[in-house]
This record gives C-alpha cells, sequence and structure tokens, in this order.
C-alpha cells in the first residue's frame, strides 16, 4: 500500500472513522437500548479510530509475519494513543469523554489492561483482515470518487471539529496546562526524579567533570 498517493489515505482515513463510529454507536446503543451517538462530534464519525487504522497499518505491516510481534506493537502504540488523545481532550474540553473505571487494571481510567489487550487484537484483525479489504477497494473504486469523497468527508469533519471545539474548549484550563509556569514545573520535577536515578547521576557528573576540564583547557590555551 505504500505506492498509493495522499488522497488514497486521506479516504482511508474517512472510512477508517466512519467505521469506528459504527462499531462504538452499535454496542453503546445495544447496551443502554436506545440510539447512541458515540464520539464527541455531531457528524457519524471518530477521528481517533481513523489515526489509529492508519497508524496499525504503517506499523504492523514490517511485522506481518510474526503475529506476536503484530499483537504486542499494535498494543503498545494505540495504548499510547488512546492516552495521549485522552489527555489531549480532557486538557481542551475540561471533561472525559470516555471512562475505564469500571476494569480493575487502570491508568487515570484513560487506558486499562482490557482495552490494550482489545487493541492488540485489533490490530491483528486490521494487519490480517482490514489491510487486504482496504487493498481491494482503493484497488477498485474509480479514483475521482477517491478524492472527491475523502476530501468532502474531510472538511466536513474540520467543520465538525472547529464548530464543537469553539462551543466546548476549555480556554482557562487550556492556558494554566501549557502556562510557561505549568511547563516549567514539569520540567523541575523530571530534574528532581533524574536526580535520583544513580544512572543519570552518573553520567550528569561525567559530563560536568567533562565540560569543567575543558573549560580549564580552554583557559591554559588563553593564557598560552
Amino acid at each position: 500500500m505504500e505506492h498509493f498517493g495522499i488522497e488514497y489515505w486521506l479516504f482511508t482515513f474517512c472510512i477508517y472513522c466512519m467505521a469506528g463510529w459504527v462499531q462504538e454507536s452499535t454496542i453503546e446503543s445495544l447496551y443502554h437500548r436506545r440510539p447512541i451517538n458515540r464520539g464527541f462530534l455531531r457528524g457519524p464519525y471518530i477521528p481517533i479510530y481513523g489515526v489509529g487504522g492508519l497508524l496499525l497499518l504503517f506499523i504492523c505491516h514490517p511485522f506481518r509475519d510474526n503475529g506476536f510481534q503484530v499483537f504486542f506493537v499494535a498494543l503498545i502504540a494505540c495504548t499510547a494513543l488512546e492516552y495521549f488523545t485522552g489527555w489531549l481532550m480532557e486538557t481542551m474540553f475540561g471533561k472525559q469523554f470516555w471512562d475505564y473505571s469500571m476494569f480493575r487494571i487502570t491508568y487515570k481510567n484513560r487506558i486499562s489492561l482490557v482495552s490494550s489487550l482489545f487493541w492488540g487484537v485489533m490490530g491483528l484483525f486490521v494487519t490480517y483482515v482490514v489491510s487486504d479489504i482496504t487493498l481491494y477497494v482503493l484497488n477498485n473504486l474509480p479514483y475521482q470518487f477517491i478524492c472527491i469523497a475523502g476530501t468532502v468527508i474531510s472538511l466536513v469533519m474540520a467543520i465538525d471539529f472547529l464548530g464543537t471545539a469553539r462551543k466546548q474548549i476549555d480556554v482557562d484550563k487550556l492556558r494554566s496546562t501549557f502556562s510557561i509556569s505549568n511547563i516549567s514545573t514539569h520540567i523541575m520535577r523530571f530534574d528532581v526524579i533524574a536526580s535520583r536515578i544513580p544512572g543519570i547521576k552518573a553520567r550528569t557528573g561525567e559530563k560536568k567533570e567533562e565540560d569543567s576540564a575543558e573549560y580549564n583547557g580552554d583557559d591554559e590555551n588563553d593564557d598560552r
């Protein structure tokens, strides 16, 4: 699939976004026994599934000959994506869009062992089933349709996102999170943690000694 241009990947992204919405909305609707629009946008799409689907296509393909590697690569990559997306959306909108508190093993209720295992299985499904279907669809649909559909759906999603973000974004929390003082605090915490790790501390000390020796050498050369 590497030979496809950006218009094909854009179309694939849109299809995965809508497929993710169908999956989640169907499960939630059946569970609650009423129609539910899963996701924070108005339209029938969930962008994280588009990003995750393309991510799996790219990173799992090199490991296609080994199912165990595909499973663990997908598990790690999608769990990281889910955590980062959850953190970013909570920062931007001031609320949590999914909650794994019902599971025993979680981290800040953004990710869980169960969901991570699910992503590993999805990696296998995407690598060995969805990728072949995607390849077949892209090779058989008219090029003009792929270009027009991908562009139109992407624009609709972008407008939907901007409209939703404008109404729901938590400006005060966003400013406080990315303020200089808050970033400085996190950097100071990292320095404290790093100083407590012997290996890093030793390497830091060696670096300082090297810099000091180099500085002294420069002074001697200047005196000469």
